[in-house]
């Protein structure tokens, strides 16, 4: 084979391992759950709707004094095995035309996973 060709070949072989690599990144529709009294495992958490709700029950009882005036929205991140779910607050456009944008703020976040609802990695955001 010539140098040019194989150049060619060694380029095609590195688009199609990254194609492939890049692809097994990707986030999966449902995750693969253990099974559970005998049957195919299925997750618990198939929602951002149901994700959201276990936020606001831990939120409640963990971090009460969460500012839900200044930070209403409460997001739920679909992340393949788990949901991440925090309170922020959306972009508010001023009176100027200015888009005020803010991040952190201190409120609570954490991280839900789909097939047994397990929490973890709970902070407060900065």
């Amino acid at each position: 084979m010539n140098t040019p060709l194989r150049s060619i070949v060694a380029t095609m072989i590195a688009v199609a391992s990254a194609v492939v690599a890049t692809s097994a990144l990707a986030t999966p529709d449902a995750p693969s759950c253990p099974a559970r009294w005998g049957k195919p495992g299925k997750p618990l958490v198939t929602s951002a709707e149901t994700a959201r709700s276990i936020f606001l029950a831990v939120e409640k009882d963990f971090f009460p004094q969460a500012d839900r005036d200044s930070y209403p929205a409460i997001e739920a991140k679909d992340e393949g095995e788990r949901w991440t779910v925090f309170r922020w607050r959306p972009p508010v456009t001023l009176p100027s035309g200015d888009i005020e944008v803010t991040h952190g703020g201190g409120q609570l976040e954490l991280k839900i996973a789909k097939c047994d609802a397990t929490i973890s990695d709970v902070y407060l955001s900065r």
